[in-house]
């Protein structure tokens, strides 16, 4: 207990109403500390979107899609199925497996001597549930499985997903490997968005069973920028300390504005510590209802974010520098003469 009869409990009280009362000058700096807290989630959210669009544009075109073959093409190579496949247990692998060029297919009502390929499930996941693939550019897309003939057989058939243009899925009839296809000349891998192609070539090459002739990791597409990096490293990464800042000033300024009312906490007898922790507490407040606002957009906008915690940190670190800053910036409120406050109003 204070020597002017504030209790800790009191302060907090006298605090909220300060700030939530009718006709309160710390309403508007309420205001503006939601928005504050609102607006940093939701930017942090819209620069993410923006940065997985860009992954997923370049991945699209071959981005952190490896393909592991001879290093000549005199010389084939011989990569084993069994190695191939078994490298989506690793880190940062997405998909892996065999792709192989075969004869061309007739494919009623799709074609006659279609270009064909063979792959592994484990690369293209629609061959699990479907006998062969088709190219969206070889008929018009249909939402549904539909029947076709190869040959003399009758198969199931789906359109092939979005894939990088390279894998030839798009124009090809993809079938899935044989079981007598334990090898191959080609190995591809699809990494997660945010792998590291480098390093991952590297422990991919070292797992890989690989006879006749050396193999070599190449990258479908070398990217001129990394949008995971520049994402990184934006500058306005610093937007929520900056909007701390802006409304720890402006809390400050309210408070000075507010010093003909601190003058009355003064002459009524309140010590500089108790007005200076009733300043501190209202202070506190604002910023927990800016991190409270972060936190709360956070929540709604959640499936925007790679990792949902992030923005409610940069929440918490918002309201830090607005505390900091509104404290600090009225301290001499505290200190100052009753006579001295009364006179500024």
């Amino acid at each position: 207990m204070s020597t002017d009869g504030w209790q800790l409990g009191l302060l907090a009280r006298e605090a909220l109403r300060n700030v939530c009362g009718v006709g309160s000058r710390l309403f508007v700096v309420l205001a503006v500390a939601v928005l504050a807290g609102a607006g940093s989630s939701a930017y942090i959210a819209y620069e993410t979107s923006v940065m997985r669009d860009d992954i997923q544009a370049l991945a699209a075109e071959g981005r952190n899609v490896l393909v592991f073959s001879s290093q000549s093409s005199d010389a084939p190579t011989s990569i084993t199925r069994e190695s191939c496949e078994g490298l989506v247990g690793q880190r940062g692998v997405r998909r892996a497996g065999l792709l192989e060029p075969d004869v061309e297919t007739d494919v009623f009502p799709v074609g006659r001597r279609l270009p064909t390929q063979r792959s592994s499930a484990a690369l293209l996941p629609e061959l699990a549930s479907a006998d062969l693939l088709i190219g969206r550019n070889l008929m018009e897309p249909a939402t549904e499985p539909f029947a076709v003939s190869v040959g003399e057989d009758r198969a199931l058939a789906v359109f092939a997903g979005a894939h990088p243009g390279d894998l030839g899925t798009a124009s090809t009839v993809t079938l899935p490997l044989r079981h007598s296809d334990i090898a191959g000349e080609q190995c591809v891998v699809i990494l997660s968005a945010f792998s590291d192609a480098a390093r991952a070539s590297a422990v991919a090459m070292a797992e890989l069973e690989v006879s006749n002739n050396p193999a070599i990791g190449r990258e479908l597409l070398t990217a001129t920028s990394n949008p995971a990096s520049e994402y990184a490293d934006r500058a306005t990464r610093w937007l929520p300390l900056l909007l701390g800042g802006f409304g720890g000033a402006l809390t400050a300024i309210i408070a000075r504005l507010r010093s003909s009312e601190i003058a009355v906490y003064r002459m009524s007898g309140s010590s500089p510590s108790s007005v200076l922790t009733l300043l501190s507490i209202e202070a506190l407040l604002v910023a927990g209802v800016a991190s409270l606002g972060a936190t709360c957009a956070a929540i709604v906008l959640a499936k925007y974010y790679i990792d949902p915690s992030v923005p409610v940190l940069w929440g918490i670190a918002l309201a830090g520098v607005w505390a900091l800053l509104a404290v600090a910036g009225s301290l001499d409120l505290a200190l100052r003469s009753p006579s001295t406050l009364a006179k500024d109003r």
